[in-house]
Protein backbone atom coordinates (compact mmCIF):
# COMPACT_ATOMS: atom_id res chain seq x y z
CA UNK A 1 0.00 0.00 0.00
CA UNK A 2 1.31 3.46 -0.93
CA UNK A 3 -1.18 6.49 -0.45
CA UNK A 4 0.42 10.25 -1.15
CA UNK A 5 -0.82 12.66 1.35
CA UNK A 6 1.57 15.61 0.55
CA UNK A 7 0.47 17.49 -2.15
CA UNK A 8 1.38 20.76 -0.57
CA UNK A 9 4.78 19.55 -0.66
CA UNK A 10 4.93 18.88 -4.68
CA UNK A 11 1.52 17.48 -6.95
CA UNK A 12 1.87 14.85 -9.12
CA UNK A 13 2.12 15.49 -12.63
CA UNK A 14 -0.99 15.55 -14.59
CA UNK A 15 -1.59 12.91 -17.38
CA UNK A 16 -2.26 16.09 -20.22
CA UNK A 17 1.03 18.12 -18.77
CA UNK A 18 2.86 15.45 -19.36
CA UNK A 19 1.44 14.97 -22.94
CA UNK A 20 2.05 18.07 -24.06
CA UNK A 21 5.57 18.55 -22.91
CA UNK A 22 7.29 15.32 -24.57
CA UNK A 23 7.36 16.72 -27.91
CA UNK A 24 9.95 18.98 -26.39
CA UNK A 25 11.72 16.59 -24.30
CA UNK A 26 11.97 13.89 -27.14
CA UNK A 27 13.21 16.07 -29.87
CA UNK A 28 15.76 18.46 -30.37
CA UNK A 29 14.13 22.26 -29.15
CA UNK A 30 15.32 25.49 -30.81
CA UNK A 31 16.79 28.17 -28.45
CA UNK A 32 13.92 30.24 -28.00
CA UNK A 33 16.16 33.78 -28.65
CA UNK A 34 17.03 32.34 -32.58
CA UNK A 35 15.90 33.57 -35.22
CA UNK A 36 15.41 30.32 -37.27
CA UNK A 37 12.17 28.09 -37.62
CA UNK A 38 13.25 25.83 -34.55
CA UNK A 39 14.00 28.94 -32.62
CA UNK A 40 10.15 30.37 -33.42
CA UNK A 41 8.67 27.60 -32.58
CA UNK A 42 9.82 27.93 -29.08
CA UNK A 43 9.16 31.32 -28.83
CA UNK A 44 5.47 30.67 -29.46
CA UNK A 45 5.10 27.97 -27.80
CA UNK A 46 6.05 30.19 -24.70
CA UNK A 47 4.43 32.92 -25.30
CA UNK A 48 1.37 30.57 -25.49
CA UNK A 49 2.59 29.34 -21.72
CA UNK A 50 2.79 32.65 -20.70
CA UNK A 51 -0.92 33.89 -21.99
CA UNK A 52 -1.99 30.50 -19.90
CA UNK A 53 -0.34 31.86 -16.69
CA UNK A 54 -1.34 35.17 -16.91
CA UNK A 55 -5.25 33.92 -17.43
CA UNK A 56 -4.90 32.02 -14.38
CA UNK A 57 -4.61 34.51 -12.41
CA UNK A 58 -6.19 37.54 -14.18
CA UNK A 59 -3.31 39.37 -15.38
CA UNK A 60 -1.39 40.37 -18.65
CA UNK A 61 0.61 38.12 -20.46
CA UNK A 62 3.88 40.89 -20.19
CA UNK A 63 3.76 40.51 -16.95
CA UNK A 64 4.88 36.77 -16.40
CA UNK A 65 8.08 36.26 -15.78
CA UNK A 66 9.21 32.80 -15.72
CA UNK A 67 11.79 31.55 -13.27
CA UNK A 68 12.78 27.95 -11.59
CA UNK A 69 10.78 28.13 -8.44
CA UNK A 70 8.22 29.95 -6.63
CA UNK A 71 10.64 30.44 -4.27
CA UNK A 72 13.32 32.08 -6.94
CA UNK A 73 10.52 34.77 -7.55
CA UNK A 74 10.34 35.50 -4.13
CA UNK A 75 13.49 36.23 -4.04
CA UNK A 76 13.11 38.26 -7.41
CA UNK A 77 10.68 40.31 -6.12
CA UNK A 78 12.03 41.28 -3.32
CA UNK A 79 15.64 41.67 -4.11
CA UNK A 80 14.76 43.42 -7.78
CA UNK A 81 11.76 45.59 -7.40
CA UNK A 82 12.65 47.02 -3.78
CA UNK A 83 15.01 50.16 -3.38
CA UNK A 84 18.00 50.72 -1.50
CA UNK A 85 17.73 54.43 -1.57
CA UNK A 86 14.38 54.41 -0.28
CA UNK A 87 14.37 54.79 3.27
CA UNK A 88 10.48 53.02 3.26
CA UNK A 89 10.31 50.18 5.05
CA UNK A 90 9.59 46.53 4.20
CA UNK A 91 6.31 44.74 5.17
CA UNK A 92 5.48 41.35 5.66
CA UNK A 93 4.20 38.67 8.13
CA UNK A 94 5.71 36.13 11.08
CA UNK A 95 4.02 33.12 8.83
CA UNK A 96 5.37 33.64 5.53
CA UNK A 97 7.33 30.81 3.44
CA UNK A 98 11.22 30.57 4.02
CA UNK A 99 11.91 31.83 0.74
CA UNK A 100 10.31 35.50 1.82
CA UNK A 101 11.56 35.55 5.54
CA UNK A 102 15.00 34.67 4.09
CA UNK A 103 15.51 37.69 1.72
CA UNK A 104 14.16 40.24 4.18
CA UNK A 105 16.70 39.40 6.90
CA UNK A 106 19.01 39.70 4.09
CA UNK A 107 17.67 42.69 3.34
CA UNK A 108 18.17 44.28 6.43
CA UNK A 109 20.77 45.99 6.76
CA UNK A 110 19.44 48.14 3.83
CA UNK A 111 16.08 48.44 4.90
CA UNK A 112 13.64 48.40 8.29
CA UNK A 113 11.80 45.31 7.83
CA UNK A 114 8.08 45.30 9.61
CA UNK A 115 6.44 41.29 10.07
CA UNK A 116 2.78 41.73 11.15
CA UNK A 117 1.64 38.70 13.73
CA UNK A 118 -0.91 36.62 13.15
CA UNK A 119 -4.09 35.57 15.56
CA UNK A 120 -4.36 32.20 17.43
CA UNK A 121 -5.97 31.21 14.52
CA UNK A 122 -3.39 31.49 12.06
CA UNK A 123 -4.53 34.68 10.56
CA UNK A 124 -2.82 37.74 9.85
CA UNK A 125 -4.78 39.93 12.72
CA UNK A 126 -6.29 42.62 10.75
CA UNK A 127 -6.27 45.28 13.47
CA UNK A 128 -2.48 45.20 14.50
CA UNK A 129 -2.05 45.35 10.69
CA UNK A 130 -3.90 48.85 10.53
CA UNK A 131 -2.08 50.62 13.08
CA UNK A 132 0.88 49.64 11.59
CA UNK A 133 -0.26 50.69 7.85
CA UNK A 134 -1.44 54.29 9.54
CA UNK A 135 2.03 54.42 11.15
CA UNK A 136 4.00 53.55 8.38
CA UNK A 137 4.12 54.31 4.64
CA UNK A 138 5.92 51.34 3.30
CA UNK A 139 7.42 50.57 -0.36
CA UNK A 140 6.61 46.58 -0.68
CA UNK A 141 3.89 44.76 1.11
CA UNK A 142 4.17 41.30 0.63
CA UNK A 143 2.24 38.21 2.16
CA UNK A 144 1.28 34.84 1.36
CA UNK A 145 -2.40 34.01 0.18
CA UNK A 146 -2.83 30.69 2.27
CA UNK A 147 -0.53 29.05 4.36
CA UNK A 148 1.64 26.23 3.51
CA UNK A 149 1.69 24.95 7.11
CA UNK A 150 -1.98 25.37 8.12
CA UNK A 151 -3.88 26.13 4.75
CA UNK A 152 -5.20 28.75 6.52
CA UNK A 153 -5.94 31.28 3.52
CA UNK A 154 -5.14 35.32 4.46
CA UNK A 155 -7.27 38.46 4.36
CA UNK A 156 -5.06 39.60 1.71
CA UNK A 157 -7.53 41.54 -0.28
CA UNK A 158 -8.54 43.55 2.82
CA UNK A 159 -4.86 43.94 3.99
CA UNK A 160 -4.32 45.33 0.54
CA UNK A 161 -6.89 48.46 0.67
CA UNK A 162 -5.16 49.56 4.07
CA UNK A 163 -2.11 50.48 2.09
CA UNK A 164 -2.40 54.44 1.70
CA UNK A 165 0.52 54.47 -1.04
CA UNK A 166 0.20 54.49 -4.64
CA UNK A 167 4.22 53.73 -4.97
CA UNK A 168 3.75 50.79 -2.84
CA UNK A 169 4.33 47.16 -4.09
CA UNK A 170 1.69 44.81 -3.05
CA UNK A 171 2.49 41.30 -3.70
CA UNK A 172 1.09 38.00 -2.36
CA UNK A 173 3.55 34.43 -2.71
CA UNK A 174 -0.10 32.70 -3.85
CA UNK A 175 2.23 29.08 -4.30
CA UNK A 176 -0.55 27.10 -2.53
CA UNK A 177 -3.52 28.54 -3.17
CA UNK A 178 -2.99 28.44 -7.33
CA UNK A 179 -4.89 25.50 -8.43
CA UNK A 180 -6.80 25.13 -4.85
CA UNK A 181 -8.82 28.54 -4.56
CA UNK A 182 -9.60 31.15 -7.84
CA UNK A 183 -7.03 33.86 -7.82
CA UNK A 184 -7.76 36.83 -9.16
CA UNK A 185 -4.66 39.45 -8.94
CA UNK A 186 -7.31 42.47 -9.95
CA UNK A 187 -10.09 41.31 -7.01
CA UNK A 188 -6.89 40.63 -4.63
CA UNK A 189 -5.79 44.45 -4.94
CA UNK A 190 -2.04 43.28 -5.61
CA UNK A 191 0.69 44.31 -8.08
CA UNK A 192 2.49 40.94 -8.07
CA UNK A 193 1.42 37.80 -7.34
CA UNK A 194 4.48 34.40 -7.20
CA UNK A 195 3.80 30.94 -7.87
CA UNK A 196 5.31 27.48 -8.77
CA UNK A 197 3.86 25.07 -11.28
CA UNK A 198 4.65 21.85 -9.33
CA UNK A 199 2.07 22.97 -6.81
CA UNK A 200 -0.86 22.61 -9.03
CA UNK A 201 0.56 19.33 -11.00
CA UNK A 202 2.58 21.16 -13.24
CA UNK A 203 6.56 20.29 -13.93
CA UNK A 204 8.78 20.46 -10.77
CA UNK A 205 11.80 22.94 -11.67
CA UNK A 206 9.65 26.41 -13.57
CA UNK A 207 7.59 28.84 -11.41
CA UNK A 208 6.56 32.44 -12.06
CA UNK A 209 6.72 36.36 -10.93
CA UNK A 210 3.62 38.07 -12.06
CA UNK A 211 4.23 41.42 -11.53
CA UNK A 212 2.96 44.94 -13.21
CA UNK A 213 6.49 47.01 -12.12
CA UNK A 214 9.48 47.99 -13.55
CA UNK A 215 12.75 45.53 -12.58
CA UNK A 216 14.89 47.52 -10.86
CA UNK A 217 18.06 44.44 -10.50
CA UNK A 218 17.85 41.46 -12.19
CA UNK A 219 18.93 38.28 -9.80
CA UNK A 220 20.72 37.00 -12.75
CA UNK A 221 22.23 39.34 -15.88
CA UNK A 222 23.30 38.37 -19.08
CA UNK A 223 21.13 37.57 -21.32
CA UNK A 224 17.83 39.25 -23.46
CA UNK A 225 15.31 36.43 -21.72
CA UNK A 226 12.48 37.82 -20.05
CA UNK A 227 12.80 41.26 -21.34
CA UNK A 228 16.00 41.47 -19.42
CA UNK A 229 14.20 40.08 -16.20
CA UNK A 230 16.03 37.08 -15.86
CA UNK A 231 18.64 36.14 -18.18
CA UNK A 232 18.96 32.74 -19.31
CA UNK A 233 17.76 29.82 -22.11
CA UNK A 234 14.44 29.55 -21.52
CA UNK A 235 13.54 25.79 -20.05
CA UNK A 236 10.91 25.06 -23.12
CA UNK A 237 9.40 21.98 -21.72
CA UNK A 238 8.98 22.81 -18.28
CA UNK A 239 7.24 26.56 -19.43
CA UNK A 240 5.23 24.52 -21.90
CA UNK A 241 4.01 22.18 -18.88
CA UNK A 242 3.43 24.92 -16.47
CA UNK A 243 1.14 26.82 -19.20
CA UNK A 244 -1.14 23.78 -19.58
CA UNK A 245 -0.83 22.68 -15.69
CA UNK A 246 -2.28 26.30 -15.67
CA UNK A 247 -5.41 25.83 -18.31
CA UNK A 248 -6.35 22.77 -16.74
CA UNK A 249 -6.03 24.27 -13.52
CA UNK A 250 -8.82 26.90 -14.78
CA UNK A 251 -11.08 24.82 -16.23
CA UNK A 252 -10.73 21.82 -13.17
CA UNK A 253 -11.07 24.60 -10.11
CA UNK A 254 -14.80 23.87 -8.78
CA UNK A 255 -14.81 20.41 -9.18
CA UNK A 256 -11.25 19.81 -7.36
CA UNK A 257 -12.26 22.00 -4.38
CA UNK A 258 -15.68 20.06 -4.30
CA UNK A 259 -13.56 16.70 -3.94
CA UNK A 260 -10.79 18.12 -2.06
CA UNK A 261 -13.13 19.37 0.59
CA UNK A 262 -15.00 16.09 0.77
CA UNK A 263 -11.84 14.36 1.71
CA UNK A 264 -10.58 17.09 4.18
CA UNK A 265 -13.82 17.13 6.28
CA UNK A 266 -14.12 13.33 6.42
CA UNK A 267 -10.88 13.32 7.67
CA UNK A 268 -11.29 15.89 10.36
CA UNK A 269 -14.80 14.32 11.66
CA UNK A 270 -12.52 11.18 12.08
CA UNK A 271 -9.82 12.91 14.09
CA UNK A 272 -12.69 14.14 16.47
CA UNK A 273 -12.50 10.81 17.78
CA UNK A 274 -9.19 10.48 18.64
CA UNK A 275 -8.55 11.68 22.23
CA UNK A 276 -7.05 14.77 22.33
CA UNK A 277 -6.16 15.33 18.67
CA UNK A 278 -6.06 19.26 17.78
CA UNK A 279 -6.89 20.79 14.07
CA UNK A 280 -4.47 24.13 13.79
CA UNK A 281 -6.70 26.96 12.57
CA UNK A 282 -9.98 24.74 12.17
CA UNK A 283 -11.86 27.95 13.17
CA UNK A 284 -10.07 29.75 9.76
CA UNK A 285 -11.19 29.57 6.14
CA UNK A 286 -8.65 26.99 5.10
CA UNK A 287 -7.71 25.72 1.59
CA UNK A 288 -10.15 22.82 0.84
CA UNK A 289 -7.13 20.27 0.64
CA UNK A 290 -4.89 20.95 4.36
CA UNK A 291 -5.29 19.35 8.03
CA UNK A 292 -2.71 20.36 9.84
CA UNK A 293 -3.23 18.39 13.32
CA UNK A 294 -1.37 17.16 15.99
CA UNK A 295 -2.08 14.34 18.46
CA UNK A 296 -0.76 14.10 22.14
CA UNK A 297 2.22 12.03 23.17
CA UNK A 298 2.82 11.37 19.89
CA UNK A 299 5.90 13.40 18.15
CA UNK A 300 5.45 14.49 14.93
CA UNK A 301 8.43 12.56 12.96
CA UNK A 302 8.17 10.07 15.32
CA UNK A 303 4.53 9.75 14.04
CA UNK A 304 5.24 10.39 10.02
CA UNK A 305 8.12 7.53 10.08
CA UNK A 306 5.49 5.35 11.70
CA UNK A 307 3.25 6.02 8.91
CA UNK A 308 5.69 6.36 6.31
CA UNK A 309 6.39 2.34 7.47
CA UNK A 310 2.74 1.58 6.77
CA UNK A 311 2.89 3.18 3.58
CA UNK A 312 1.66 6.62 4.00
CA UNK A 313 3.39 9.84 3.04
CA UNK A 314 2.35 12.93 5.19
CA UNK A 315 4.70 15.79 6.05
CA UNK A 316 5.78 18.04 9.49
CA UNK A 317 5.03 21.55 8.26
CA UNK A 318 7.10 22.77 4.83
CA UNK A 319 8.83 19.89 3.08
CA UNK A 320 11.45 22.98 3.66
CA UNK A 321 12.19 22.32 6.66
CA UNK A 322 12.05 18.43 6.39
CA UNK A 323 15.79 18.23 7.93
CA UNK A 324 14.92 20.47 10.75
CA UNK A 325 13.73 19.17 14.06
CA UNK A 326 12.38 22.13 15.50
CA UNK A 327 8.40 24.01 16.63
CA UNK A 328 7.31 25.21 13.35
CA UNK A 329 7.93 29.01 12.71
CA UNK A 330 4.01 29.11 12.13
CA UNK A 331 2.66 27.28 15.02
CA UNK A 332 5.05 29.12 17.08
CA UNK A 333 3.59 32.60 15.99
CA UNK A 334 0.23 31.61 16.28
CA UNK A 335 1.08 31.20 20.53
CA UNK A 336 0.84 27.56 19.84
CA UNK A 337 3.02 25.56 22.78
CA UNK A 338 6.27 23.68 21.54
CA UNK A 339 4.87 20.68 23.59
CA UNK A 340 1.86 20.44 20.52
CA UNK A 341 3.86 22.28 18.33
CA UNK A 342 6.28 19.41 18.09
CA UNK A 343 3.70 16.95 17.79
CA UNK A 344 2.55 18.67 14.58
CA UNK A 345 1.93 16.77 11.13
CA UNK A 346 -0.18 17.90 7.76
CA UNK A 347 -2.20 16.29 5.11
CA UNK A 348 -2.54 17.78 2.02
CA UNK A 349 -4.65 15.82 -0.49
CA UNK A 350 -4.46 15.99 -4.42
CA UNK A 351 -7.15 15.14 -7.14
CA UNK A 352 -5.97 11.47 -7.18
CA UNK A 353 -6.64 11.12 -3.27
CA UNK A 354 -10.00 8.90 -2.46
CA UNK A 355 -12.41 8.90 0.53
CA UNK A 356 -10.73 5.26 1.13
CA UNK A 357 -7.54 6.75 1.95
CA UNK A 358 -8.88 8.55 4.58
CA UNK A 359 -10.27 5.67 5.85
CA UNK A 360 -7.15 3.81 5.74
CA UNK A 361 -5.18 6.93 7.37
CA UNK A 362 -7.17 7.20 10.34
CA UNK A 363 -7.51 3.50 11.00
CA UNK A 364 -3.75 3.56 11.12
CA UNK A 365 -3.79 6.43 13.36
CA UNK A 366 -6.16 4.63 15.96
CA UNK A 367 -4.04 1.62 15.70
CA UNK A 368 -0.73 4.09 16.43
CA UNK A 369 -2.68 5.69 19.81
CA UNK A 370 -4.07 2.27 20.60
CA UNK A 371 -0.17 1.17 21.04
CA UNK A 372 0.40 3.86 23.42
CA UNK A 373 0.40 2.07 26.90
CA UNK A 374 -3.04 3.03 28.47
CA UNK A 375 -1.61 5.72 31.19
CA UNK A 376 -0.56 8.01 28.14
CA UNK A 377 -4.06 7.55 26.40
CA UNK A 378 -5.99 7.95 29.35
CA UNK A 379 -4.04 11.40 29.94
CA UNK A 380 -4.92 12.82 26.40
CA UNK A 381 -8.57 12.79 27.34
Amino acid sequence: MSIYLDHNATSSLHPEVLEAMLPFLNNPVGNASSLHSAGRMARSVIETARAQVAALVNSSPDSVIFTSSGSEANNLLIKGYTDPSNPQPLISSLIEHPSVLEPLIQQQSAYSVIHLAPNSHGEIDLKAARLVLKNNQPQLISTLLANNETGVIQPVQALMAMVDSPTCLKHTDATQAIGKLKVDMRKLGVDAISMSAHKFRGPQGVGALVVKRKLKQALISGGVQEKYRRAGTENVAMIVGMGKAAQIAMLEIEHKQHHLILLRDLLESKLASIPGAVIFGARAKRLPNTTYFSIPYYHGETLLMELDRAGFALASGSACHSEVTKASHVLTAMGIEDSLALNAVRVSFGSTNTLQDVESLVAKLRELVNKLPAVIRQAAV
